[in-house]
């Protein structure tokens, strides 16, 4: 084999691999920041949560007086970025919106007492 397709071999895994790895790094991040801004949040009353960020998506009851709010946060990943540049330069048509939903458990006294929150893609 030729020596030159043996390094764009080697060349290419390895921009695959940092690819691969940069990419779980930036949601690692994205989690670990989603939890320092929820965390100091627990067993605080969800009024003041509120103040700070209004506009709870859904609220639903769960029962004996507790509730679920439900928060969407759109992000930008890198994953969505590199989308949008091969959007752009035509190279595709479809895309996808990276979105954390937070999941803020509320008891009945009106105590925060359980955040959640799961990462979800929609792809267009």
């Amino acid at each position: 084999m030729n020596c030159r397709y043996e390094y764009m071999a080697l060349f290419i895994f390895c921009v695959f691999t940092l690819a691969v790895i940069g990419c779980a790094t930036h949601t690692i991040e994205h989690d670990q920041d989603v939890e320092a801004l929820y965390s100091p949040w627990l067993n605080q009353p969800f009024e003041e949560f509120l103040q700070k960020n209004p506009d709870p998506k859904q609220s639903t009851p769960i029962g004996q007086g507790n509730y679920r709010h439900t928060f969407v946060y759109d992000i930008e990943s890198q994953a969505e970025i590199v989308v949008d540049i091969l959007a752009t330069l035509g190279e595709t048509d479809t895309g996808h919106d990276d979105y954390y939903h937070v999941y803020v458990y509320v008891n009945n006294p009106g105590i925060i007492y359980k955040v959640d929150y799961q990462r979800r893609t929609e792809k267009w």
